[in-house]
């Protein structure tokens, strides 16, 4: 199944006024709730995921009809923001983002991630913490999913300097590390994710909270 970390999402696949996550998907075999709502950016997100007989590109071919039938635009040449085969289209009324994100699985059957992006009613997402946040970091990306933190951002370094200074700032805010990336306080318990791309690192945090206040 594909995770649900994704920073753009959704579809919509209804007639107007209906619930845009609740619709039938072609071949549907099996459905996954993704409970509570989640914000990326500033932006609220809900999310669905199911399996399907079909194939990627007959739901590619479907979704892309419900979208043009639905009156939403979708722009020729979209960006590709993920590995996986994938179509958005936004409602210009709502101002809400729709995306379909697929991908074929062993058994034969699709991963279907479906979900909608209220772009109206983005809020200033909030300056992530100074503890978490690598110096000279580029263009941070924070999202909450229910109880959980994310921060995703690039930074020019090296990945031992970026652990040494997770390392370092962790431990001064009461942090010990059980393992390399994984850090834990109390009820929470941080994750770092670091990979080297030429003279930069791509770096994700995932922050677990249970009770404590985030750092």
């Amino acid at each position: 199944m594909l995770s649900p970390l994704i920073a753009v999402t959704v579809l919509l696949a209804a007639a107007p006024g209906a619930d845009p996550l609740r619709w039938e998907v072609p071949g549907l075999v099996t459905q996954v709730e993704v409970p509570g709502r989640m914000n990326m950016a500033g932006i609220p997100i809900r999310l669905q995921a199911y399996t399907s007989r079909h194939s990627v590109q007959q739901l590619l071919q479907h979704f892309a009809t419900a979208f043009d039938e639905a009156g939403f635009y979708i722009e020729r040449n979209q960006r590709q923001f993920a590995a996986q085969p994938h179509l958005t289209a936004l409602d210009t009324k709502t101002f809400t983002a729709y995306t379909v994100i697929l991908e074929r699985e062993p058994s034969g059957l699709t991963s279907v991630v479906i979900g909608e992006a209220k772009l109206g009613a983005a809020a200033p997402p909030a300056r992530p913490s100074s503890t978490l946040l690598y110096p000279g970091a580029q263009s941070p990306v924070q999202g909450d999913f229910e109880g959980a933190r994310t921060l995703a951002y690039q930074v020019v370094a090296s990945k031992e300097q970026v652990a040494d200074w997770y390392r370092e700032q962790l431990t001064r805010a009461g942090f010990q590390e059980e393992a390399p990336g994984i850090f834990r306080r109390s009820e929470q318990e941080l994750r770092l994710n670091l990979t080297q791309s030429g003279g930069s690192v791509q770096v994700g945090v995932f922050l677990t909270t249970a009770g404590a206040a985030a750092p």
